[in-house]
């Protein structure tokens, strides 16, 4: 769409943060005020809206974006979003392993193993590990520990919670990023454990070249919202 404003400004109103486009309030798709609790967000997503051109492309808005997905889908869905990410905890990549070869087992155990017992320690929640094409079901305890604590998440933090999760295929990776134990990128690399050997192997797909890339990106600017997320002002 066309560029119809000139100036954008942040806006403190009601103990939040909004943004206004020509003194007049931003609103959500869904017609909600475009509000955020951090001051470093709100400047974030205004700073997005001052860098458009002629025409504005919600491509280059992620933050604009989170916000209002948070807004629009994760408060009206929550419960819905809570059990999608709690379900991750059932087929986590960090939980099936290699059979074979030793190189490829070595580092799972070396890159992975850790982590597990990390969330142990941190989220309460044990998970078992099964190699090969063996099923895995993990223990009702860890599947519960899970859910308690995405569902202790504020919207903004689902929001990123979930593309991280969602790009790595573990709630366990998206935790060690959101709470400081790894950075996003030592998490993107440790999702690609698999592929990575393969591509040593046999070359890369430009395809999945591309499909990396896209990921690469997502996880930046998910791991992003979270640190604006953890400014309260």
């Amino acid at each position: 769409m066309r560029r119809k404003y000139k100036t954008v400004e942040v806006a403190e109103s009601g103990g939040g943060y909004g943004i206004s486009l020509d003194r007049k309030p931003m609103r959500t798709p869904a017609g909600k005020r475009f509000e955020v609790r951090q001051r470093p967000l709100a400047e974030a997503v205004a700073e997005e809206w001052r860098a458009q051109g002629d025409k504005v492309d919600p491509r280059s808005m992620p933050m604009t974006r989170f916000v209002a997905t948070a807004l629009d889908r994760i408060a009206v869905e929550r419960d819905r979003i809570v059990g999608e990410l709690a379900a991750f905890a059932e087929t986590d990549l960090l939980c099936h392993r290699a059979d074979r070869p030793a190189e490829l087992i070595e580092r799972q155990k070396k890159g992975w193993q850790p982590l597990l017992d990390w969330a142990e320690e941190e989220i309460g929640a044990r998970f078992d590990i099964a190699t090969g094409v063996m099923p895995l079901v993990q223990p009702p305890a860890t599947l519960a520990a899970v859910r308690v604590r995405i569902a202790a998440l504020d919207d903004l933090e689902l929001a990123g919670i979930q593309t991280l999760a969602g790009g790595t295929g573990s709630i366990v990776l998206a935790f060690a990023v959101f709470l400081g134990r790894i950075g996003w990128e030592e998490g993107h690399r440790l999702s690609r454990l698999d592929e990575d050997h393969q591509i040593e192997r046999w070359g890369e797909d430009p395809e999945a070249a591309e499909r990396r890339k896209s990921i690469h990106a997502d996880l930046a600017d998910a791991a992003r919202l979270l640190s604006l997320v953890r400014v309260r002002h």
